[in-house]
């Protein structure tokens, strides 16, 4: 029995309820859960248990044949002579299943446990139902119990692991794959399951070192070269990750996927050239292509081209009938070359074809605030956040907004907190949170989550300057200094840091916290 394969497109996000069903159907159709019926050692001519037998063996013939009903009927003459039948029991409670009856099934497969704790069978159709039915708790348990008896069941042990990757318990589904290769050997599609089942553990080494087994054993698939190109994204190597989706693009070059793959790939590691040369190749595929499109403007904005960026754009809109979503990227290049009254008229063309425009409404309000319309930049965060309640850089920049001039300082900190609990590791959410903080006067919550801060942004100076003005005010003047120098090296031209370092003294300190 060879380990079912784990997708990379869904990360082993499988329906809940898919691996129970399809047991549980290729049980029923089957006809029972094992090919072996034996006659039990103990039944002797005229006694009550040659005629169960008999009775059983009816049974077997209309359940083969399909006659449900007479099937039960030929299984309960069976129990009424032989009360103490673990089989017949699994075999009324397999034909109930037939009828759809599942509380029927269930009771009888519990019935035949009671006799026989040891019955496998029995054990098969809990654990089937169970998973049938999304109970993945009762179907692990039971499956666990049913390798106890039977340590090498191979398929057991890849539902199991099947199971195991749907309740989330990752470690273990690893531990069975492990025991799955020692029992049967290495196959790709072992080695390949291990390796995304790492890799969503973020344990990179481990799955490319997997990734890498599998596809020594299957040099052809490209599924493999994908799942060690995203790894080798995910552990940020990109160049290794570009290689191996070129190469998959060798075997299927007009798979516009794979060029957006090593388009990314190429462009997380700032090689320009090649992250457009891959961007053109989707758009000679795809000349229609949004995400290709963006991605090329995205490349041009790093290179500073700002010009062949609208010029694309400008053509793109005309093209393809005017998309919100390319007037937002012409807001965007805009506001990168510094043309805020532009950048402002296209983030109102993307809002007045799609009115409901949740991330248009969002950089309206960003371009608003640096035009200092700020009542008009509030209105249009409200708005984001009516669209899309879990905005987090809404929460973040309205909260921030508030913070600055020391307003509505507890609603400000809710709408960060909120914030950082959607992203816990943003940096700028974290300092948000440390400046509301300061500004409500709770100073050591404020260091901490602004020395957090630091560690996440570690080349922002506006948090080692925020960093600065907590230490001051909390009388810590010399780490007060350090973090404004630090702020100063990263940015030099921050008159208000510079003139911190040269008027503060320690004696201010004291006068500022009073």
């Amino acid at each position: 029995m060879r380990a079912r394969p784990l997708h990379i497109a869904t990360q082993l996000a499988f329906a809940k309820s898919r691996v129970g069903i399809v047991l549980l159907l290729g049980a029923i159709l089957s006809g029972c859960a094992t090919t072996t019926v034996r006659r039990p050692t103990h039944l002797h001519q005229d006694t009550p248990y040659t005629t169960a037998y008999g009775a059983y063996l009816r049974g077997l013939m209309y359940e083969r044949a399909s006659k449900f009903s007479n099937a039960l009927e030929a299984y309960r003459q069976a129990l009424e002579h032989d009360r103490h039948s673990a089989l017949v029991r699994v075999r009324l409670g397999a034909t109930y299943l037939k009828l759809g009856q599942m509380e029927r099934a269930h009771q009888s497969f519990e019935q035949a446990l009671a006799i026989d704790p040891k019955q496998t069978d029995a054990l098969r159709w809990i654990a089937m139902l169970h998973a049938s039915q999304g109970q993945l708790t009762q179907a692990i348990a039971s499956y666990e119990r049913l390798l106890q008896i039977e340590r090498t069941d191979q398929f057991v042990m890849s539902t199991l692991a099947d199971l195991y990757v749907l309740q989330g318990e990752l470690p273990k589904a690893i531990a069975m794959y492990h025991a799955l290769i020692e029992q049967e050997g290495s196959t790709s599609q072992l080695h390949f399951n291990l390796g995304v089942l790492y890799g969503r553990m973020s344990q990179f080494h481990e799955a490319l070192q997997e990734l890498s087994r599998a596809f020594e054993l299957s040099p052809a698939s490209s599924e493999i070269r994908i799942a060690l190109g995203l790894t080798y994204e995910l552990s940020d190597q990109f160049d290794q990750a570009a290689a191996h989706y070129e190469e998959a693009m060798h075997h299927d070059p007009l798979n516009p996927r794979l060029y957006h793959y090593a388009a990314r790939a190429y462009l997380s590691g700032k090689r320009w050239t090649q992250a457009a040369t891959m961007y053109q190749g989707v758009l000679d595929l795809a000349p229609n292509d949004l995400e290709a499109i963006m991605g090329l403007v995205r490349v041009w904005l790093a290179q500073n081209r700002y010009d062949e960026a609208t010029k694309l754009l400008a053509r793109k809109l005309k093209e393809l009938g005017n998309p919100p979503e390319l007037y937002v990227a012409l807001g965007l290049v805009y506001r990168e070359a510094k043309q805020a009254q532009e950048a402002m008229r296209a983030f109102e063309q993307a809002i007045a074809k799609k009115q409901d425009y949740a991330q248009a409404h969002f950089y309206l309000a960003a371009e608003l605030d640096q035009l200092g319309r700020r009542s008009q930049a509030r209105a249009s965060l409200h708005r984001t956040l009516e669209l899309d309640p879990n905005h987090s850089d809404a929460m973040n920049y309205l909260g921030y907004l508030d913070a600055e001039e020391g307003v509505n300082l507890d609603e400000a900190y809710t709408l960060i907190e909120r914030a950082t609990q959607l992203d816990p590791n943003n940096g700028a959410y974290v300092d948000s949170l440390g400046w509301v903080s300061y500004k409500m006067g709770r100073l050591d919550e404020a260091i901490h989550h602004l020395e957090r801060a630091a560690e996440l942004l570690k080349t922002d100076p506006v948090i080692f300057d925020h960093l600065g003005d907590a230490y001051f005010k909390h009388h810590d003047v010399e780490k007060a200094r350090q973090s404004w120098h630090h702020a100063l090296e990263l940015d030099p031209t921050q008159q208000a840091v510079q003139e911190k370092l040269e008027q503060r003294s320690p004696q201010e300190a004291t006068v500022t916290t009073q």
